[in-house]
């Protein structure tokens, strides 16, 4: 992975989904140095993949699995310590039992399947063709409100009322989905 294009599209990639990654690692282990770290393992893992050849389409659902694993095994040496220590109660041995078994049957692939897309579409297409091309590309293509601006000709501002139009339609619709969605989102 040594040539010039492969380190810019790991470094684009990392300034992409770095803080989604820290995010969604915190939102497990509680612990922001923690989400840190496990967020800069599953960038080095990416990288590691990519500079073996490693071909990754949907490069946030594998970060997300590598930092779902980083993180269990997190949770699973801080439940050995939370064990370990008598004054320790009941109650807290069960959240971060309960943060375990949570994030164990987390599937972040599942996120881009069925009935979240379905959802996703549907939501889209009801609020017209503007907000909907509107939030493609700030969402999904990564540009700019000035950049969408310039490329359909209309004020920026007319972009943040589109894309706070789509954000909020999406809150509503996706509300069982939303602490996974948010991180994929940025809801």
């Amino acid at each position: 992975m040594g040539d010039k294009k492969e380190t810019v599209i790991f470094e684009e990639d990392y300034a992409r989904y770095y803080k989604r990654c820290v995010l969604f690692a915190k939102s497990y282990v509680f612990d922001y140095t923690a989400a840190e770290s496990i967020a800069a393992e599953a960038m080095s893992v990416y990288w590691e993949r990519r500079a073996a050849g490693e071909e990754i389409r949907m490069v946030l659902p594998f970060l997300f699995s590598v930092i779902r694993n980083k993180a269990l095994q997190h949770l699973r040496n801080e439940n050995v310590r939370v064990q370990a220590r008598d004054e320790m109660g009941a109650a807290v041995r069960d959240e971060v039992q309960f943060r375990i078994d949570t994030l164990e049957s987390c599937d972040p692939h599942s996120l881009f399947e069925g009935d979240v897309r379905k959802i996703l579409r549907d939501t889209l297409d009801s609020l017209g063709k503007k907000t909907d091309r509107i939030f493609a590309l700030s969402r999904f293509e990564g540009l700019t409100n000035k950049e969408i601006a310039e490329e359909l000709g209309i004020a920026e501002k007319t972009v943040e009322y589109h894309i706070t139009k789509a954000l909020r339609a999406l809150r509503i619709s996706l509300k069982d989905y939303l602490p996974l969605i948010a991180v994929f989102l940025g809801l």
